[in-house]
């Protein structure tokens, strides 16, 4: 943790026990029903406001949340969350962020947002650094509110405490039937709601499905779809993305074939043998990276002597993709469909 944010909590904490909720004269109260429905007292007089998003509390159940006007103390978790509110036009409202691993790999517009937001920290915070935060909007995942180690506290921690909290589930997502990129789409429509930027969330929502068309494009009159392995680590085992997460469903909407369909994970990935890649024969392989280790990994594929009967390894069709582009994205989806599609296409022109 760096000093500027070591010396904010420390001071902070120091005044932690006379903080209000982050809402102020707003409540949230819990409705007893069957959706676990948290809502926050209505101002109607707000522009655009209130309105109602649905979501998940810490137990994996639907609630909804009445928010009554924007956030202006924002605890934003991971990269996701970060990036999407800066490019939603928030990022004066980060209180504070944590879970960017590199500031590169954010945009270049980006990074200058980044570093001068008034917190940051690699690791995350925990629930009492966050509460001396004073916030009133938290975004984050679904481990982010378990109450257990690492956590920043449950939904119900925090709505007791007027403090509204927004989380997506598609990590561990286990029990949903997919990952789509529709998933994303919500996620950063329902982000500019609550940011009251309903407009940008629509530019950019509106230009990822445009490139996808675009994209999908160069499939046009291609008979025998191509066969892809998405790796997302390799080890004994290969541990790849199925068709039900979201890489699987970006490359099946762009045409593509995706090997991996014996258990088929949605949030996580899973285990295939070599011996199952190699009859498979994968015509192309993308492998999970970052941009300091590409290389490392994809010289890893080619060097793996169980793959190099492959099309894939044997045609130098092995690629690598950011990790921060297919885990919980956000508006870095559209980079997952432009690099998978390069991929694809390697010789097709947009």
């Amino acid at each position: 943790m760096n000093t500027k944010i070591t010396n904010y909590i420390l001071m902070s904490l120091a005044a932690f026990s006379i903080l209000v909720g982050g809402c102020g004269s707003e409540t949230v109260t819990r409705t007893e029903s069957t959706n676990m429905t948290a809502s926050v007292e209505a101002d109607s007089g707000v522009k655009g406001f209130p309105v109602t998003i649905d979501n998940y509390n810490s137990t994996g159940q639907p609630v909804q949340t009445v928010y009554t006007h924007s956030p202006k103390r924002i605890v934003a978790l991971w990269q996701n969350s970060i990036e999407t509110i800066i490019q939603l036009g928030g990022a004066n409202r980060i209180a504070a962020a944590a879970g960017i691993d590199n500031p590169s790999h954010l945009t270049v517009k980006d990074q200058e947002v980044y570093k001068n937001l008034p917190i940051v920290s690699k690791q995350n915070f925990n629930q009492e650094a966050v509460a001396a935060m004073n916030p009133d909007f938290i975004v984050g995942w679904l481990f982010d509110f378990t109450g257990k180690a690492n956590s920043v506290g449950t939904w119900d921690y925090w709505h007791e405490r007027n403090v509204p909290v927004y989380m997506t589930m598609m990590n561990n997502a286990d029990f949903l039937d997919k990952h789509v990129i529709e998933d994303e789409i919500r996620y950063i429509e329902d982000l500019g709601k609550i940011l009251g930027n309903t407009e940008k969330a629509n530019e950019i929502t509106n230009h990822i499905y445009s490139e996808l068309d675009s994209y999908s494009s160069r499939n046009t009159g291609k008979t025998n779809r191509q066969k892809v392995l998405i790796i997302g680590s390799m080890g004994k085992e290969l541990h790849v993305y199925t068709p039900r997460t979201l890489p699987g469903d970006i490359v099946t909407r762009l045409g593509g074939s995706v090997l991996g369909k014996e258990v088929e994970s949605v949030g996580n990935t899973e285990v295939m043998s070599f011996e199952s890649a190699v009859a498979q024969n994968p015509d192309v392989i993308f492998i999970q990276s970052k941009p300091e280790i590409d290389d490392r990994n994809i010289d890893a594929v080619y060097q793996n002597p169980a793959l190099r009967s492959v099309n894939a390894v044997k045609n130098k069709r092995v690629y690598a993709i950011p990790f921060y582009t297919i885990r919980c994205p956000g508006v870095r989806v559209l980079d997952a469909i432009k690099l998978f599609a390069d991929g694809l296409y390697p010789n097709s022109v947009k």
